[in-house]
């Protein structure tokens, strides 16, 4: 079956279910190699594998941190970075702690910040920032102190609860708040070709997605991560 090999190269193909299996990781990773995506996102305790599968090819190992509520303490989310890189992950996606925000703890939630870049090291590491649960001023905030911490990437949502899906306007917002360095990635219900093609001419870089076979093939998808 024929593919888009170019939109491919921007998905990081997802399996983050709690009940996924090994044989499921297997395809996962088996799809990343046969379509091209650009990665394969997994939960942590599957990065071994992906690593051992993935390690001599050009898809990135990607696993999700603090997901998918982002209350864990910022000491255990730094942990499990560190261990998730010497495990052999390239990528890691992390939730901060958004109730801080709200809040108003402005300074702690930097400090989480900060502590969740230092721990990263030389990984690529994204934001997850869960704008479908914050106001505009809330969001403009947690991406100018995301930008100011040194992440990476920042990315709308984790796909889960709060976070929403990804649209063209909330592409625009993040990518109009981030200087050229930072990458935007977009995540939560794309399953279509011509939905992941309007988010890239938004401003995404990559896309997250568990229906990358079915987005690139041009087959119906499912309700996607």
């Amino acid at each position: 079956m024929g593919h888009d090999s170019e939109l491919a190269g921007r998905i990081q193909h997802t399996e983050v279910g709690p009940t996924a299996d090994r044989g499921r990781i297997l395809d996962v990773l088996d799809a990343c190699l046969e379509y091209g995506f650009d990665g394969a996102m997994v939960q942590p305790c599957w990065v071994p594998l992906a690593a051992d599968r993935l390690g001599a090819t050009d898809v990135s190992v990607c696993t999700a941190l603090g997901y998918p509520l982002g209350g864990d303490s910022p000491l255990t989310k730094a942990t499990g970075i560190r261990d998730a890189v010497a495990a052999g992950a390239d990528e890691l996606d992390v939730m901060a702690n958004i109730g801080f925000l709200k809040s108003g703890k402005d300074a702690a939630f930097r400090r989480e910040l900060e502590t969740l870049v230092e721990a990263s090291g030389d990984a690529t590491i994204k934001l997850m920032l869960e704008l479908g649960g914050l106001t505009d001023d809330e969001a403009a905030r947690e991406i100018e102190y995301a930008v100011d911490a040194g992440f990476d990437y920042l990315k709308n949502s984790s796909g889960f609860g709060a976070g929403g899906r990804a649209t063209a306007e909330n592409v625009e917002f993040v990518a109009e708040r981030t200087p050229d360095e930072v990458g935007v990635k977009a995540s939560g219900g794309i399953k279509t070709a011509a939905q992941a093609r309007a988010l890239l001419d938004a401003g995404a870089d990559l896309l997250g997605a568990s229906s990358g076979v079915e987005i690139v093939t041009g087959s119906e998808g499912d309700d996607g991560y």
